[in-house]
């Protein structure tokens, strides 16, 4: 083999790996968006279960600080607190299915 085959061969080689490289950089770039758009996102629904964790609790406080409340009364707080526990169980399945 010629030496100028040879070196066309390692050129088209370098070409090759070049337009590879970009590729890579260019997929690499996107995985980085894309993972920052997901830790954004994961933040929010993080932040949501806090808040519905902290309703959760001022709710049970109400339930526990007044027991002498009407049928009535305790019937709609319970709803309350199995609204938010639903709302609660929602961003913990997203969260492990994201």
């Amino acid at each position: 083999m010629k030496i100028s085959d040879k070196i066309d061969n390692i050129e088209l080689k370098i070409r090759h790996l070049a337009s590879r490289h970009d590729r890579l950089q260019q997929e690499n770039n996107d995985l980085k968006t894309q993972n920052e758009h997901l830790k954004t996102e994961l933040d929010k629904q993080r932040g949501a279960v806090s808040a519905l964790k902290e309703k959760l609790a001022k709710t049970q406080g109400v339930l526990e600080r007044q027991p002498d409340k009407s049928p009535e009364e305790s019937r709609q707080l319970r709803q309350q607190l199995d609204q938010y526990i639903r709302e609660i169980d929602k961003c913990i399945e997203w969260l492990n299915n994201g």
